[in-house]
């Protein structure tokens, strides 16, 4: 795997010279890849990528080489993130260094003072992320900007709260979440702990394009110069005691089997457990140690969304007889939760079922104990579960639910509801949620506490997760949520995604399966238009996105976007259906369950082909 970084030796003058003559006269790459190429070479700001640059004009490897030379890796609205190497469309030194010297100008750019205030950076357990991390700093110091860096790895949602912690003008985490080994990123931070949103996202995108020259202080002489300080333990405590401060119920008494997939849940997921006091707390122990190549989950894909790296907690969950099982992404902002059933069956429930679970806890809880506020607030983005809003109506509780995906959305709306509204919680269906105002992103930390508490509470009283799970569909509506994914790799994937979203768009489905489309909602244009003549009928608050949102005449709800970190369209399938009339028992619930399930299913099935087909 190529890390991205420099090799420890140098080729010769004649070498060079030689492979420049081969990318000159290469016919397979495309003139972009060979003027970035060539440029690579021979320009002294990338010597450093030199020699990687070698070993794959010496393997042949062209086809990779006007990949990596073919484009420019984007800097979005949240960073950037991609596979690693060397090339101006690959995280490596050069193109991480260009995204912090982009927000170091930003951060300047708002005056002396405010810059003053210093960037936090932190990093997850990927091979290359500590090289990165330093990188940045040397960038931010070279500024002559403070920087606050974290000596080892901590969870992304630790660098939010440490942001706000330190009273810092910014952020940074260098993580890809929960993408393959290879990948890398840059994620960056505003002063209030939430990733960045207007007008600062396209600000430091322009500064990024403009970064040609990096400003680098080697870090012996920030040190010295006090532009370079270590985040220590006592953001370690004080981000600790914030999420247990957010603890509603005293039950105690669960088994439970806690993976962090080798990534940084082990440095906080599992010490507020411990803390929190829950006294059996059982490790996977063959994905505990830190490891960027997450060398024992399966396919070496650390994403808690997928069967696959669940495999290993479910079977530990099984043997042990566990209560619950959790599993976390490397930088640990993702909560994956597996439940053990009365009949002995292991299974995991999904980034929405534990969102409305989380959700209706939290809301009752304070009910009984008096702690509602009246100007309570809930959170969603437009492909989570309906079922939160829901349950947030049921207490009375405002629930905002037509953000675009991402949970900077979130924080966006905690940040401009300060003083008027109580935010109590924010969820996305992606296995994401945050309760509490601590930090501005997603947390897993406090999903974990939340998630055991609940379920030791039910313990104590004979019940299951799962039996909470059937009292909310019994009581607000069943509901099932299901995702396809179409990947689309190369240089032309973006374009054939733009295709795809262009299709449905302009000619969208005047049916899916069975059932007529009457509403389609443009999220790109704020437009809504009737799904059978075309006819525009409306207007659709909120911020503006590549987002498009189907309605089908019972209800259904289906949405599609592209994914924002990787070369994928993304198609969500809300189905709900209202709840059995007189009491139902179990079995015959979860055979309605599934049958509304399977319905979804093979409505995603559909959604998907008809993409396939543009």
């Amino acid at each position: 795997m190529d890390n991205g970084q420099t090799a420890n030796w140098k080729c010769s003058e004649q070498d060079l010279a030689a492979a420049t003559r081969l990318v000159a006269a290469n016919s397979t790459l495309s003139a972009t890849a060979r003027i970035n190429l060539l440029r690579w070479l021979t320009d002294p700001a990338y010597r450093e990528h030199v020699s990687d640059i070698m070993r794959l004009i010496a393997a042949d490897d062209w086809s990779e080489l006007d990949s990596a030379f073919g484009a420019m890796i984007p800097f979005g609205t949240g960073g950037r993130r991609g596979p690693t190497g060397p090339g101006p469309n690959r995280i490596n030194l050069r193109t991480i260094g260009e995204s912090a010297q982009g927000l170091a100008q930003h951060v300047l750019a708002q005056g002396r003072q405010f810059a003053a205030r210093g960037v936090v950076v932190a990093f997850d357990t990927r091979v290359t992320s500590h090289d990165f991390a330093l990188e940045t700093a040397r960038v931010l110091a070279g500024n002559g900007i403070k920087t606050y860096l974290f000596e080892q790895a901590r969870a992304t949602p630790e660098l939010s709260f440490a942001v706000r912690y330190y009273k810092a003008a910014a952020g940074v985490v260098i993580s890809a979440s929960h993408n393959p080994p290879r990948d890398n990123g840059f994620k960056a931070y505003w002063e209030d702990g939430g990733q960045i949103v207007p007008p600062h996202d396209e600000a430091i995108i322009q500064q990024v394009k403009q970064a040609s020259t990096l400003q680098r202080l080697e870090l012996d002489q920030a040190r010295t110069s006090g532009l370079l300080v270590t985040a220590g333990g006592d953001v370690d405590r004080a981000y600790q005691a914030a999420v247990l401060g957010q603890s509603l119920l005293p039950d105690r008494a669960l088994r439970i089997v806690f993976s962090p997939l080798h990534g940084t849940g082990l440095y906080s997921v599992l010490p507020v457990l411990q803390q929190a006091g829950f006294p059996d707390i059982k490790l996977v122990e063959s994905q505990a140690a830190p490891d960027g190549s997450f060398p024992n989950v399966e396919k070496h894909f650390p994403n808690p969304e997928l069967p696959g790296a669940l495999r290993e907690l479910i079977a530990q969950v099984s043997a042990a007889q566990a209560d619950i099982g959790l599993a976390t992404d490397p930088d640990a902002d993702r909560l994956a939760v597996v439940v053990r059933a009365a009949s002995g069956e292991v299974r995991a429930l999904n980034g929405n079922q534990t969102a409305a679970l989380l959700c209706h806890h939290i809301l009752s809880t304070r009910l009984v104990s008096d702690m509602l506020p009246h100007n309570g607030l809930v959170v969603e983005t437009v492909v989570t579960t309906p079922l939160v809003r829901r349950i947030a109506a049921a207490h009375g509780i405002e629930c905002v639910y037509n953000l675009l995906v991402g949970f900077k959305y979130i924080a966006e709306i905690i940040r401009q509801t300060e003083g008027s509204k109580v935010f109590l919680f924010g969820c996305e269906e992606s296995l994401g949620y945050l309760a509490g105002t601590y930090a501005r992103d997603k947390d897993a930390a406090v999903a974990a506490l939340l998630i055991c508490e609940l379920a030791a509470s039910l313990k104590n009283q004979g019940e299951t997760l799962l039996n909470q799970l059937d009292d909310l569909y019994l009581r607000h509506g069943l509901h099932h949520e299901t995702q396809r994914n179409l990947y689309v790799a190369g240089l032309d994937g973006m374009t054939r995604i733009d295709q795809i979203m262009r299709a449905f768009r302009e000619r969208p489905p005047k049916q899916l399966g069975g059932k007529q489309v009457v509403r389609v909602v443009d999220r790109a244009t704020g437009r809504i238009f009737d799904g059978q003549t075309g006819a525009h009928i409306g207007t659709e608050e909120g911020t503006q996105g590549n987002v498009i949102i189907l309605f089908l005449d019972d209800s259904t709800q289906v949405t599609i976007r592209p994914s924002g970190t990787e070369p994928k369209a993304k198609f969500y399938v809300a189905v709900r259906r209202d709840p059995p009339a007189g009491l139902v028992s179990g079995p015959e619930l979860d055979k309605i369950v599934k049958m509304e399930a399977d319905n979804a299913e093979r409505l995603a099935d559909l959604v998907l082909e008809d993409a396939q087909r543009i």
